[in-house]
């Protein structure tokens, strides 16, 4: 699995592109490197696109993720956006999972209605 991060400072977003077969451990790893680069660009609204990627987790591995991503770094004050290629019953269980943790965290398949919801207040 490969991701590239980019801040966006007229935006102020961070934008996270990933591509490939996502697992926990790459998973992982990618979330760390959000989290540093939330640190170091001080930016908490993040649009995490995932359209490239195929997810290889269990119904487990979603609803553990609010609490890995947790002890990696995430941030409940963060403003998330994920797009996937398609809306299915397990990209909706994420959503579910992390906003029932207190997340702020929104999936989308357009990558404008993500950008639009990040902007708002």
């Amino acid at each position: 699995m490969e991701w590239t991060i980019e801040h966006r400072p007229e935006q102020d977003i961070l934008y996270l592109k990933s591509g490939g077969v996502m697992d926990v451990s790459s998973a992982n790893a990618m979330v760390a490197d959000l989290v540093a680069a939330a640190a170091r660009y001080a930016c908490r609204r993040h649009l995490v696109d995932h359209r490239a990627t195929t997810f290889a987790f269990n119904l487990v591995n979603y609803f553990e993720r609010p609490a890995i991503n947790e002890k990696i770094g995430v941030s409940v004050t963060w403003k998330t956006a994920m797009v996937f290629a398609e809306s299915t019953q397990e990209t909706h269980f994420m959503e579910t999972v992390f906003r029932n943790r207190g997340y702020n965290f929104r999936e989308f398949t357009d990558v404008n209605e993500a950008l639009a919801w990040l902007q708002e207040t």
